[in-house]
């Protein structure tokens, strides 16, 4: 184990992460290796009245701590069991070392778009995959959960039997967003289809995952920039890693999406002061949640809050909670 402290080479490096925006300002910084170096930072915090915070690869940062930080990232062991179908990640394993060990077994996880997430943030804020409405949520697979107090050091879960996937992805002109988001809305969606609909600066973005055939047809109601749908591996569904950057987002969990709230979230999201990045999942199926839709706002840059509040107002009467997946550098 190392121990930084403000001023030592290394220290700086080890505070940061994937959220560039927001930094943890830590007294000490525990570079943990083990359980019980985990045990010995958390025995550290509390013998001297500190908090602690565990960071692995900075995803999910929320708020920067300023007493101790466990810094997990070289606790990064994945082990695949093939005759159980599970696997166990250590606290700074990512999702990309688990899909690439599983993969060659023809199993998979229940992993996100994005790679590099850590694999326990991820899970204990529920995990919603790219299979989520036919599978359920990450954390329902969780068989053994390894900890020292609060803090999570592996975890132990069940992988899918899933070598190929039905995938892809659509992009369209900002200017036909209307029509997109009709045709989605309306979508006679399949219960084992998890669809997501994403406005990106001038394009709109719906991609699609399943392991069963579907079609896409519907969907088809502007000229089409790009199109990619096929059978894949389930690694190049679950997406690729990002660059670190700052961004702030949050997201509304819904009981119900009439789709003129819907569209006037999505006015409201392209006419603000700030940049937004609206996206729209829908739920229900396998996660067996009385959420029917939840809606992500996320904007490449802190101090939104506003903005962003002014989208869920367009939604507020629907509003049943928030989902700790798509919560980024707010309280």
């Amino acid at each position: 184990m190392q121990i930084f402290y403000p001023g030592d080479a290394g220290y700086d490096d080890e505070r940061s992460g994937f959220q560039t925006g927001l930094r943890h300002e830590p007294q000490v910084i525990f570079a943990v290796e083990t359980a019980q170096d985990v045990e010995d930072a958390v025995g550290h915090a509390e013998s001297h009245g500190l908090e602690h915070a565990v960071q692995a690869t900075g995803h999910g940062l929320t708020t920067a701590t300023t007493g101790v930080l466990i810094s997990t990232r070289r606790m990064n062991a994945v082990e695949i069991d093939t005759a159980a179908g599970t696997a166990r990640a250590g606290a700074g394993a990512v999702w990309q070392q688990v899909l690439e060990q599983a993969a060659p077994h023809g199993l998979a996880p229940l992993s996100g778009d994005a790679s590099d997430v850590g694999v326990v943030g991820y899970t204990l804020g529920g995990g919603f995959s790219v299979l989520a409405r036919e599978f359920g949520f990450a954390s329902d697979r969780v068989r053994k959960t390894e900890e020292v107090g609060d803090v999570v050091t592996a975890l132990e879960f069940e992988l899918l039997p899933i070598d190929q996937v039905h995938a892809g992805e659509m992009f369209f002109e900002v200017r036909y967003a209307r029509e997109v988001f009709d045709a989605f809305h309306t979508w006679d969606l399949p219960g084992h289809v998890t669809p997501a609909l994403t406005t990106l600066g001038d394009v709109v973005r719906v991609t699609f995952a399943s392991t069963k055939p579907f079609d896409v047809d519907h969907l088809r109601v502007a000229p089409v920039l790009k199109e990619e749908f096929s059978a894949k591996p389930f690694a190049e569904a679950a997406g690729k890693p990002l660059p670190p950057h700052a961004y702030q987002g949050d997201n509304v969990l819904l009981q119900d999406l009439p789709l003129d709230a819907l569209q006037r979230a999505r006015e409201i999201a392209a006419n603000s002061s700030a940049e937004i990045f609206l996206g729209v999942l829908p739920l229900g199926a396998a996660l067996g949640t009385g959420a029917t839709h939840l809606i992500k706002l996320i904007s490449p840059r802190l101090g939104v809050e506003e903005q962003h509040e002014e989208v869920f107002e367009a939604v507020r009467p629907f509003v049943v909670g928030r989902s700790r997946n798509f919560r980024y550098a707010v309280r």
